[in-house]
This record gives structure tokens, C-alpha cells and sequence, in this order.
């Protein structure tokens, strides 16, 4: 039986029609309402067949003999791609955000130099990853190369993930900006400027130029304009986002050179900060002992250590090394003075040093560290501890009163050396660039980035849903291109200016044309093709003024 068919007949407006309304109707013409034959899947070429498929072709799909692909044909796989991306645009946000504690611990906060050069003691030095110092550094940095391998990896994510990352979303641009171009034309009047603009230069300064006078164009309140003016924004920032993204692509991205950290001693010389030793004890009269400056006693000369420990602990009056902060619930002092009136002996590296009294002059270096308080008041109790700090401390890492800064303290010559004092290490210590780079990320750009990301894919996302919602055009099948927008603009165009007119005109007399006679392009309703109508002006003239330049929307 064959299938039924229904004609239309319309008629044709006049071209001059000045009413939206008068596009309502169509040339004769006859649309078929039958059914139109479904295209089945053909399993041995893995492409679509023009076969018909039959009610039998169902049933089978429906006994489980179809294929993999036949099962899941029917799923909206394109809009469940689409709509995903969404929450994967989002995903790199919430993981920097989570991992930026994490980051500042394990990866910056171990170095003596941090990325931006600083030496982790000096002042304004800072590990939080996300501190505003290192807005422009990539603190997110990797390797030991040399100058020519950091470049040549910069130039390869400038080309490949800069240019390429900008094309793919150029593309992403111009296809959501057609598609939603021909749903604008079917609810509003589009300037050829604006056309034109969107169609052949999606990414480019003129369209951004086009797009803010149509974004400044607000026109009389209502939804439908309100609307209107939300998409111009939103295509106004995407298209700068676009053009911007390879620029902004490589001030995420740099690299640095690797530092040391030193201190300047006494002579200017520079010695290696993680050479620098905490002094335990220092032995004023060491001439009693057989040295000839007083002698300083680090926490690596383990044997003279353990001497030193040994002596005070036997001819102390009171109890020696005084008591901790946890056994008297009083802060310990920064050093204690060790010497006693009575006679002893040292014993040491197997020598024995009888000595009449008073005691070897000894001062004892305490580590620089005392407990926080919770609260004003409150006592503490066993086994809760409280956070260690270093109130008596320039920087935190410097936990000790003084520093032995020899090359190897545990010599008879370190023990002579001179000891500087923790204020002294800070004032003088800095970090050194070496010959090794590394390359690597800002970590708030990287974010920052990320966030652009997120937005650039909700406005790409919320246009293509709302011309896939409301626009006739899409539902019907007709899709832009460069060639369908070219005929479709020449049409206009010819109809606007005439036929025989326009073969003579240059580029700037159809520019004129254009802009002197109003017209505007549009979809007539009930129609899946572009036309052209008058404007709601025409081309009557009207007295000009800055702000109506600004508000009048783009035109040629």
C-alpha cells in the first residue's frame, strides 16, 4: 500500500514585505507524510545499508540476535557525549584544589630553595603552592636537564598543546556558533555583518568587534533579548578565550633554573646550608684540654659528645642537662651554663685530663624548639603533646642558637673553627643558581586555567543544547558549512542588491549596499531556508550620535 501523501500549497511574498509575519508562507510545493525508509545496520561492512529494515529486522533485534553496535544504535550517544563533558571539564578543578595541601607538603616544602629562588629561611619565603608569589612561576617543576632539552620541551607544548589545543577549540567554536546562528535568525533579525562574521570568521578580532556592538545592541526589554544579550556574552568570552589560549597556554608553562642554598662565612666563602651542623656544646677553656681556642662540640662529633655528656652528668651539683619543658611545665632556657667549683677529670679519645677546680667553662646549646600552648592556662598531660615550634627562632628551620659551618666538624680543626650565631646563618644564607633547569607548571595557572576550561565547556555545552531544544533547522537535518553559508549569503545578498547590480560592484560598493538598505537576514517561520528582509529601520536616515553608533548593532 502505498504510503499517503499530503500537498501544501503557499504562496510567495512580495520581497519588499517589511512584516516577519509575511515569511509564514512557502512557494508551492508538495511534502510527503509517509513513512521514509530506516536505514539498517549492515554487520559485514560495518557501515549503514540503504535496505529498509523490516518488521522481521526488529523482532530479531528483539530475540537478542542483533549485534553489539545494534543494541546500543539506539542509545543518544551524541548528546550524552556532549553533556559529559561537562563534569569532565570539571574533574582537573576539584583534584588541583585537593591537591594543592598535599603538593605544598611533599613537593615544596622539603626544598632549601623553593621555585621562585627564594631560600626556604629567608623572610617572605613561603611553600604554600597556591601563594600569590608564585602567580607567574612554575612551581610545579620537574627534572635536571640542560637549557637546550627545557627549550626544546617549551617550544614543542607551545606548538603542540598551544596551536593545537586552540584549533580544536576553534573548531568546537565555529560549529556550535553556526548551528546556533541559524536558531538565532529564526527568532531575530541578523545584520549581514554579523552573518558573515560568524559563518567565515568564527575566531578572529573582527568577529570579537562584531560580537560587542551585537552585545551592546540590547534592544527593547524582554526575555527573548535578554537571552539574546547572554549569548553575545557568552560568545564574545569563548571567541576571546580562544584566541587567548595559546598565550595564556605558555604563561602556565616555563622552566627554572635548580638552586642551592649557601651561607657566606666570615671570609666569604661559600659553604653548602646542609653542611651547616647544630652546635651542641662549646668548651670556652679547651686550652685545659690540649686545644688552643675554645672548642665546639657539634651533634656529629658523636665521641666528643658523648664525652661532654659523661663529664657534666658526674660533677654536676644539680641535675645536668636541666629538666625539659614536659618535666617542669616551664619553657627551658636557650643555653645553660655548666661550671662548678670542685676538681675533676675528663675522659676522653682514651686521654684522661685531671683538672683542679673550678670545672671545664661549658655552655649548652638547647634546640631552639618549645611546645605551643592550647589555651592560655591549661596544663598539660601525658601522652598528649602539643605542636612543636620555634618561638626563639628567625626562621623555623633554623632550630639551633649556633652553626658550625666547617667541612668536617668532627676534625680538630672544625672543633677550632669559628661558630655563627642562627641570626648570622639567616642574614647571610641565599640560594645559588646552578648549571641544571627544570621545567614544569604554575599551579595557580594550571587552576586558573582549568576553571576557563569549565566555563569555555558550559557555554559550548549550554548553546548547542539550546539550538538543539528550540531550533526547527537542527531538527530538520540542515546543518552550516562553509559552502551551504556561502550560497546562502550570495542569495541574500543578490536579492538585496539585484542580480545584475551586483556582478558590477566592488567590495566596498556592496559594503555600502548593504549597509544603506537595511535589510537584515532571517528564517522564515515554518521555512528551513535563510531570507532576507527590510530592517526595522530601512533605509531611512536618522540623526547620528555616539551612543546610537554604540547600540545600533554591526552593520558594514
Amino acid at each position: 500500500m502505498a504510503p499517503l501523501s499530503t500537498n501544501i500549497y503557499e504562496s510567495r511574498p512580495h520581497a519588499d514585505s517589511n512584516e516577519r509575519a509575511d515569511f509564514e508562507t512557502l512557494s508551492m510545493r508538495s511534502i510527503s507524510r509517509g513513512q521514509s525508509p530506516r536505514p539498517s545496520y549492515n554487520s559485514h561492512n560495518d557501515h549503514f545499508s540503504n535496505r529498509t529494515m523490516t518488521n522481521g529486522d526488529y523482532r530479531e533485534i528483539g530475540r537478542g540476535n542483533a549485534t553489539f553496535w545494534q543494541k546500543f544504535q539506539p542509545f543518544p550517544w551524541r548528546v550524552f557525549s556532549v553533556i559529559s563533558s561537562v563534569p569532565i571539564a570539571l574533574m582537573p578543578i576539584v583534584v588541583l584544589a585537593t591537591a594543592a595541601e598535599e603538593a605544598s607538603l611533599s613537593y615544596i616544602m622539603g626544598r632549601d630553595c623553593y621555585p621562585n629562588g627564594m631560600w626556604k629561611e629567608a623572610t617572605g619565603a613561603t611553600w604554600r603552592i597556591m601563594d600569590s608569589s608564585y602567580f607567574f612561576t612554575p612551581n610545579l617543576s620537574f627534572g635536571a636537564m640542560t637549557f637546550t632539552q627545557v627549550k626544546v620541551i617549551d617550544i614543542a607544548w607551545d606548538l603542540c598543546i598551544g596551536r593545537g589545543g586552540q584549533i580544536l577549540l576553534a573548531y568546537v567554536n565555529y560549529r556550535v556558533f553556526n548551528e546556533w546562528l541559524l536558531y538565532h535568525m529564526e527568532i531575530h533579525l541578523t545584520s549581514y555583518k554579523m552573518y558573515t562574521a560568524v559563518a567565515f570568521q568564527t575566531n578572529t578580532l573582527t568577529t570579537l568587534g562584531v560580537l560587542g556592538k551585537e552585545f551592546l545592541a540590547f534592544g527593547k526589554g524582554s526575555w527573548k533579548r535578554f537571552f539574546r544579550w547572554l549569548a553575545m556574552l557568552c560568545m564574545l568570552i569563548s571567541t576571546l578565550y580562544v584566541l587567548a589560549f595559546p598565550t595564556l597556554m605558555s604563561a602556565m608553562t616555563g622552566y627554572i633554573a635548580t638552586s642551592e642554598a649557601y651561607i657566606e662565612d666570615n671570609d666569604h666563602n661559600l659553604v653548602e646550608f646542609n653542611k651547616a651542623v647544630g652546635v651542641r656544646y662549646i668548651i670556652h677553656d679547651g686550652a685545659r684540654i690540649g686545644y688552643n681556642n675554645p672548642v665546639v662540640v657539634t651533634l656529629q662529633d658523636t665521641s666528643l659528645l658523648e664525652a661532654v655528656n659523661n663529664y657534666t652528668s658526674t660533677y654536676a651539683d644539680e641535675r645536668w642537662p636541666p629538666l625539659t619543658f614536659f618535666q617542669t611545665r616551664i619553657p627551658p632556657a636557650m643555653w645553660n651554663e655548666f661550671l662548678v667549683k670542685r676538681p675533676s677529670t675528663f675522659v676522653w679519645d682514651q686521654k684522661i685530663f685531671p683538672l683542679d677546680e673550678p670545672t671545664l667553662n661549658i655552655t649548652l646549646m638547647r634546640d631552639l624548639k618549645r611546645p605551643k600552648p592550647i589555651s592560655p592556662g591549661v596544663r598539660y598531660t601525658e601522652p598528649i603533646y602539643p605542636d612543636w615550634y620555634y618561638p626563639e627562632t628567625i626562621s623555623p628551620g633554623l632550630k639551633y642558637a649556633y652553626y658550625s659551618l666547617s667541612s668536617n666538624s668532627s676534625a680538630d680543626s672544625g672543633r677550632q673553627d669559628t661558630y655563627y650565631s642562627s641570626s648570622y646563618v639567616h642574614e647571610h644564607g641565599s640560594c645559588k643558581p646552578s648549571d641544571t633547569y627544570q621545567w614544569g607548571f604554575s599551579y595557580i595557572f594550571l587552576f586558573m586555567m582549568s576553571i576557563f576550561n569549565f566555563v569555555w565547556s558550559c557555554v559550548m555545552v549550554g548553546m548547542w543544547w539550546d539550538t538543539v531544544r528550540g531550533s526547527r533547522m537542527y531538527r530538520a537535518g540542515r546543518r552550516p558549512g562553509l559552502l551551504r553559508s556561502v550560497l546562502d549569503m550570495a542569495k541574500a545578498i543578490r536579492e538585496e542588491l539585484g542580480d545584475e547590480e551586483v556582478e558590477e560592484m566592488k567590495e566596498e560598493d556592496i559594503k555600502k549596499g548593504l549597509r544603506e538598505s537595511g535589510g537584515k537576514l532571517v528564517v522564515p517561520k515554518g521555512e528551513i531556508r535563510i531570507g532576507r528582509t527590510n530592517g526595522d529601520e530601512g533605509p531611512r536616515e536618522r540623526k547620528s550620535s555616539w551612543k546610537r553608533s554604540l547600540t545600533k548593532g554591526s552593520t558594514f
